[in-house]
């Protein structure tokens, strides 16, 4: 057990170095990739929908902070966490920039029930923050345990198939193959978790959840193509948006919206 802590320590630090190094410059990054910045929008269209615009919300691996930003501008009460102070940091600047208070914390999502807080309305975690956590089954039960009855937990993460990779991939003359399960961050070698979202649920979060709903966003074009034909950005959008709620499994993303389970189901 010692041996098990020691290590997750260490993947923890890890981690929140990778992400350290990363957060000057992360919302630059993700501004300068047009899909990156349509899926944003296509999120925080869902969270208009899912979240009331004075509820108390956590948003859980939070980077800088963009959209518990948004959600606070809009009237929630958000608390934001993320392992790594260096983005933490960042997303006070943002807060403050915007004139919005928010309460920001460095936690790492798997510490989640070390976090005092009054219960939420809602959860939130975007951009693969989902896919650095180790134990997601264990995340369910933490933040089962913080939401309220009915509380709606969104999740935005990297699909373990993507119908482009693949595509981009056989034009290449390139099999299809398993997604790169360690990245580059910051200069930091670190793990990701790729997921199917129905296997995911099944998996992890149906005992304390219901799932609502789960579509997948980025199944048809790599930014490279939105850049080199930005007059057809907005058809491509749309078919995609199509596509992702025929295709869930398909996209480099995908997104879940989980309601909590009114009472406790028994293993």
């Amino acid at each position: 057990m010692a041996h098990t802590d020691e290590a997750e320590a260490h993947r923890l630090e890890l981690l929140a170095r990778a992400h350290d190094a990363l957060a000057p410059t992360y919302e630059e990054t993700l501004a300068a990739n047009p899909v990156a910045v349509w899926m944003r929008a296509q999120l925080w269209k869902h969270y208009a929908r899912a979240f009331a615009p004075d509820g108390r919300l956590l948003d859980f691996a939070a980077g800088t902070g963009t959209d518990a930003v948004h959600l606070a501008q809009r009237g929630a009460k958000v608390v934001a966490i993320d392992v790594s102070p260096g983005m933490i940091a960042e997303l006070q600047r943002h807060a403050a920039e915007a004139g919005v208070h928010l309460d920001a914390r460095v936690l790492s999502a798997e510490d989640l029930d070390q976090l005092e807080i009054e219960k939420v309305d809602g959860a939130l975690t975007a951009f693969a923050g989902l896919n650095t956590i180790k134990d997601p089954a264990r995340l369910s039960r933490n933040l089962a345990h913080l939401l309220n009855p009915h509380g709606r937990l969104v999740l935005h993460a990297l699909n373990s198939f993507c119908f482009w990779e693949a595509i981009n991939g056989l034009v290449h003359g390139q099999l299809p193959r398993p997604r790169q399960h360690v990245t580059q961050i910051g200069g930091e070698s670190v793990a990701l978790r790729f997921y199917d979202p129905f296997r995911l649920f099944h998996e992890a979060f149906a005992r304390d959840f219901v799932l609502r709903e789960a579509y997948a966003l980025s199944v048809l074009v790599p930014p490279t193509w939105i850049r080199r034909a930005p007059r057809l950005a907005p058809l491509i959008f749309s078919l995609d948006r199509a596509a992702g709620r025929a295709l869930p499994r398909a996209g480099d993303f995908f997104v879940m919206d989980l309601e909590k389970r009114a009472g406790q189901i028994l293993s």
